[in-house]
C-alpha cells in the first residue's frame, strides 16, 4: 500500500507530488546536466498491492532520443543489458520496477542508476560496443554460418602471428573472416593476407570492420587493396553478409 509519510520517513531530501490519481512523482536531488530533475514515479504494483512500482514513465528513453537513438541491434542490446543488470523491466519504454515499501529508499539509489546510465548511453554504447565487438562477431557468425563447420583461430602457416579469426572450411577454397577494430589489427590483416598470397594459398578473405571510418587513410587504402570483401560495419555485414556467404559457396 502506498503511504507516502512512511516512506518520507525512509529518505529525508524527498518529496512528492501527485500526477493523477494514485501516481506521484518523487521529487529528488537527482539531476541531468541539463538541470532537469530525474523523472521518477511511484504507484501501487499494478499486480500486486503489497509491492510499490517505482518507474520512469518513459521518460528517461524520450531524454535520450534528443541526441541519441537505439537505432541498431548492438545498440539495444547495451540498452537491454542495462535493464538486466540493474533488475529492471522495460515495457514501450517505460523503465520500471515493483519494490516492498521497506526498501524503498534503496529503490530510489537504484532508478537514479538506471537513469544515469541510459542518460549516458551514447558513451556507454561506444565502450561496450568496443569491448564486445567479437563477442557480437562470433555470435552471429556462429548462429549463421554453423553448419559450415566454422574454425576459430585457425593458423593457415602455423605461426601465431598469421592468425584467421574464423574460418569457413568449403572445399578447397575457405573463406577467411577477420574482424577489424582498430589501426593495429588491419595492418595485421593485411600482412597477414600478403603472406597467404605469397605462400599462394587457396582462399577468399572477408573483413567485417567495427568502424571503417575509424581507420587511418593508409590503413583503409591497404586493407581495400588487400581484402577479397569487406563490410563497414558489424550491422552491414548481418544485413548482407549471408547472403554474400551463399553467393562465394555457390560460385
Amino acid at each position: 500500500m502506498l503511504n507516502l509519510d512512511e516512506l518520507k520517513r525512509q529518505f529525508n531530501k524527498i518529496d512528492f507530488r501527485e500526477k493523477r490519481t494514485g501516481l506521484y512523482k518523487i521529487l529528488v536531488p537527482f539531476f541531468h546536466e541539463d538541470g532537469d530533475m530525474y523523472d521518477m514515479f511511484v504507484e501501487e504494483s499494478p499486480t500486486n498491492d503489497s509491492l510499490l512500482r517505482v518507474s520512469d514513465y518513459g521518460l528517461t528513453l524520450m531524454k535520450l532520443s534528443y541526441n541519441f537513438d537505439l537505432d541498431t541491434e548492438n545498440k539495444r542490446e547495451v540498452f537491454n543489458s542495462i535493464i538486466s543488470q540493474n533488475r529492471c523491466f522495460e515495457e514501450k519504454g517505460n523503465i520500471f520496477f515493483d519494490v516492498a515499501p521497506k526498501n524503498f529508499q534503496s529503490a530510489i539509489y537504484q532508478m537514479a542508476q538506471v537513469i544515469a546510465k541510459i542518460t549516458n548511453m551514447d558513451i556507454i554504447s561506444k565502450e561496450a560496443i568496443n569491448s564486445y565487438f567479437y563477442e557480437f562477431l562470433q555470435s552471429f557468425i556462429y548462429d549463421c554460418f554453423g553448419q559450415y563447420n566454422v574454425k576459430q583461430n585457425t593458423l593457415p602457416l602455423k605461426t601465431q602471428d598469421l592468425k584467421v579469426d574464423f574460418e569457413l572450411p568449403i572445399d578447397k577454397k575457405p573463406i577467411y573472416i577477420f574482424g577489424v577494430n582498430d589501426n593495429n589489427k588491419a595492418s595485421r590483416v593485411v600482412i597477414s593476407c600478403l603472406r597467404f598470397n605469397i605462400q599462394k594459398l587457396p582462399y577468399r578473405s572477408l573483413v567485417i570492420h567495427e568502424d571503417l571510418e575509424s581507420l587511418s587513410a593508409f590503413n583503409r587504402r591497404e586493407i581495400t587493396n588487400t581484402a577479397d570483401k569487406q563490410f563497414a560495419s558489424l550491422d552491414d555485414f548481418k544485413e548482407q553478409g549471408l547472403e554474400y556467404v551463399q553467393r562465394e559457396i555457390a560460385s
